[in-house]
């Protein structure tokens, strides 16, 4: 045993020494960072990988900007404000003035595709109004021309039908330009309210927001451009991803050193406690950091990186780590060093069972198709497996070579067990019977809400500066949305003309690509009918004026989207042009007023050849919603093979290892529907890793089953203890998603470790 054990050791230690060097690559030498885009852990679209992309391409788009309105009770105090925070932000580069270059871009694109430009509006009236009040408009626009921008001579565009388009083009932001900057103006929604003037700043960060590195360079200097901008009286509003980014990663950062830290803090006393030597704190906290190097190694392998959610529940993972060594010390208590040898034959059986049913926990959580999930569940079982080998291979090398006394707190602790009935039928029926309406109770106001807006978990200032910052914008939603495609550029913008005429009969805003890139067909038929209603007001315009009206110039060419996309003019809707996706083209529809159930199942009916609906915040809700419901079933079936497991070991007595836990289960959903927890995936998904973990407690006891066993109810308590430290911390993580997390396992755990001794046989 002892030369098997020394052969294995020195093969776990190349294999740590090669995940040691891979860390050290990744993080020091190659500046590796943790992901902080919470879109990474959400799951991708298989079905619909159109959907999928398009998502993407609008995630990446805002994930560099930052947009800032700074407000005033006119238009000279918010552009006073404006340079204040300006001139704070320093060499940071910032949009917020209009060159003349930007405005001459966008008559050097469209005044020489001019004749193909119509509103919808324009394009109406040319087709149904007689000749006779056509002309008549177009007197009105020479004598009183009041109608909006004008380019051009009157008798090029007589009707100012470019100028109507161009004004409707403005009309779809409430951005204007005054005195060369970018102003908004909101008349407020109290009538009674006085306008109020922002000047809009635009920040576009050289690399992703989501990169740590950028976010602590650029919140300092956010902050102090606020208090600058506040100095002069105003008021700030900032939007933009890279903000909530920012805010997840220091929220993460701070929980994975508190909760890390907590737990590292509570193991480290409790082991002391119970074994007094340091030797035993140092090779538990020697198992527990092999565990997270090896499991952080075999992650980024597998995945390509590290989600700091991951590693905020890595954190916890060290409660349970510690189970292992706390074990394997609670057995070799009172032993001499030469008979560990035996003790460790006789322990890898038992402990082995327990680490399995624990890793089938964990590993249950890799079924969902959420890559967080997934790189949880990869991280935790290898993590615990590393640590269980760990203990195996390298604590009988190292735990010293002299008998190892009994601690006076290990001895009391674990003589507690005594205080524990052993129910016969009838204890173990009233037991039962208590718990049953317990959770009839409890089930009885038991309410789901798997909406994915409950896992929010930014900071609520910024959530209202999001919101307040879209009402003044008027911005459309990247929530919901059309994805079009077409075979051909022309067909994409052909398609998204008949999507966008049915959308706007339905009463909603709508930001289209096509708004500023007509297709072919659109631009040639408006020119055609332009061209033909001007020709038939010619003779009439001649008769009124008394002279002669010259033709128009014929259209010298049309716009195509490579003219467009490379002009500045662009920049507003660039981003919704997809390009090239699977098969054929493809863009996004933008909308506004979307929000409502009814509005969004209108759109979801609507049937436009090439358009996809996508609603991502309803899609992902209801996949949370569907694997709930399966992990659910998971967790029965979870129930079979554990009991299997034990089966193997325990024969008919398993039950009594199985019983408490499952149990616990039951009780921890009706204690959270009690306490009014509105429940969803995440609270369900804890009890598969309770079912691995609660199933340990009843391992180690039905092994020693006798109530004046002291080392196995040891061993039990300190894993139960640990757990307790790690996943209680958890659950005051401020991000939704752990904190159901850790909640649900704080109760389960207990109860799990409290009921598990009463099931247990009398002998």
């Amino acid at each position: 045993m002892e030369r098997i054990t020394r052969g294995l050791g020195g093969l776990w230690l190349v294999v740590v020494l090669a995940c040691l060097a891979h860390n050290a690559w990744y993080w020091i030498i190659n500046r590796g960072a943790p992901v902080t885009d919470m879109l990474a852990m959400l799951p991708r679209d298989e079905q619909r990988p159109l959907a999928a992309q398009a998502t993407q391409a609008l995630a990446d788009a805002g994930a560099r900007r930052v947009t800032v309105l700074v407000g005033g009770g006119d238009p000279a105090q918010a552009q006073r404000a404006a340079d204040a925070f300006l001139q704070a932000l320093g060499d940071i580069p910032a949009r917020h003035r209009v060159a003349e270059a930007d405005s001459q871009a966008w008559l050097s694109l469209y005044t020489p595709v001019r004749a193909g430009l119509l509103s919808p509006q324009a394009r109406e009236r040319l087709a149904q109004a007689p000749t006779e009040e056509l002309a008549d408009q177009a007197l009105a626009a020479l004598y009183q021309p009041v109608g909006g921008p004008r380019v051009g001579a009157w008798a090029d565009d007589p009707l100012n039908l470019f100028g109507q388009w161009l004004a409707e083009r403005g009309q779809s932001s409430r951005v204007r330009v005054q005195d060369g900057r970018l102003m908004l103006t909101d008349p407020g929604t109290d009538a009674n309210a006085p306008e109020r003037h922002y000047a809009l700043l635009l920040i576009e960060l050289a690399g992703s927001g989501f990169e740590i590195g950028a976010q602590r360079a650029l919140q300092p200097r956010l902050e102090a451009a606020r208090q600058a901008a506040q100095g002069q009286g105003a008021q700030v509003i900032l939007a933009g991803v890279p903000l909530f980014a920012a805010a997840a990663a220091e929220q993460a950062e701070f929980e994975i050193h508190t909760i890390g830290l907590g737990s590292l803090v509570g193991v480290i006393a409790l082991t002391l406690l119970a074994f007094r030597s340091l030797r035993p704190r140092l090779l538990v906290a020697l198992s527990m950091a092999v565990g997270l190097l090896v499991a952080s190694s075999v992650s980024l392998l597998v995945f390509g990186g590290l989600h700091l959610v991951t590693l905020v529940f890595g954190a916890s993972l060290l409660g349970v780590a510690e189970n292992y060594g706390s074990t394997y010390f609670s057995a070799r208590q009172g032993l001499q060093a030469s008979e560990r040898w035996d003790m460790l034959r006789q322990q890898i059986p038992i402990v082995t069972l327990a680490m399995a049913t624990t890793v089938i926990g964990y590993a249950l959580l890799a079924l969902p198709p959420f890559p967080g999930l997934r790189q949880i569940a990869v991280f935790s079982a290898v993590g615990l497996v590393a640590a269980f080998v760990t203990v195996l291979w390298w604590f009988p090398l190292l735990d010293g070579a002299s008998r190892m006394a009994p601690t006076r707190f290990a001895q009391w602790l674990g003589s507690q067990r005594a205080l524990w009935p052993a129910l016969n039928g009838r204890g173990l029926a009233l037991l039962l019977l208590l718990c049953g309406l317990l959770a009839a109770a409890g089930l009885s106001r038991l309410r789901f809400d798997d909406d994915i807006r409950q896992l929010q978990s930014a900071p609520p200032a910024l959530i209202a500066q999001q919101r307040e910052f879209a009402r003044l914008m008027q911005a459309p939603g990247v929530a919901q949305f059309f994805v079009v495609q077409g075979a051909t550029e022309q067909q994409l913008l052909e398609r998204e003309e008949a999507l966008t005429a049915q959308l706007r009969g339905m009463g909603l805003g709508v930001q289209a690509v096509s708004d500023w890139l007509p297709s072919l067909r659109r631009q040639h038929e408006d020119a055609a009918l332009a061209a033909r209603r001007a020709a038939e007001m010619r003779p009439l315009l001649a008769q009124k004026l008394g002279q002669p009206v010259a033709p128009a110039a014929a259209a010298a060419r049309a716009l195509t989207p490579q003219a467009w996309l490379a002009s500045p003019v662009s920049e507003p809707a660039r981003a919704q042009w997809l390009g090239r996706l699977g098969d054929g083209m493809a863009s996004v529809v933008l909308l506004r007023g979307a929000e409502p159930v009814a509005t969004r199942a209108a759109l979801a009916a609507l049937r436009v050849e090439g358009a996809t609906w996508v609603d991502k915040v309803g899609e992902v809700s209801a996949l949370l919603g569907r694997y709930r419901q399966l992990m659910t079933a998971v967790l029965g079936v979870g129930l079979v093979l554990t009991w299997a497991a034990l089966a193997w070991r325990f024969g008919r007595a398993s039950w009594r290892a199985l019983a408490p836990t499952a149990l616990a289960c039951v009780l921890t959903v009706a204690l959270l529907a009690l306490g009014g927890q509105v429940l969803q995936l995440f609270h369900i998904l804890p009890l598969l890793i309770l079912l691995g973990l609660g199933v340990d407690y009843g391992i180690f006891l039905l092994e020693q089953p006798g109530r004046g066993e002291t080392q196995p109810f040891l061993a039990v308590t300190l894993a139960a203890v640990s757990t307790l430290l790690s996943f209680g911390l958890l659950a005051l993580s401020g991000t939704p998603a752990l904190h159901a997390f850790g909640l649900t396992l704080l109760i389960g755990v207990f109860l799990a470790w409290l009921l598990t001794p009463l099931f247990m046989p009398h002998a």
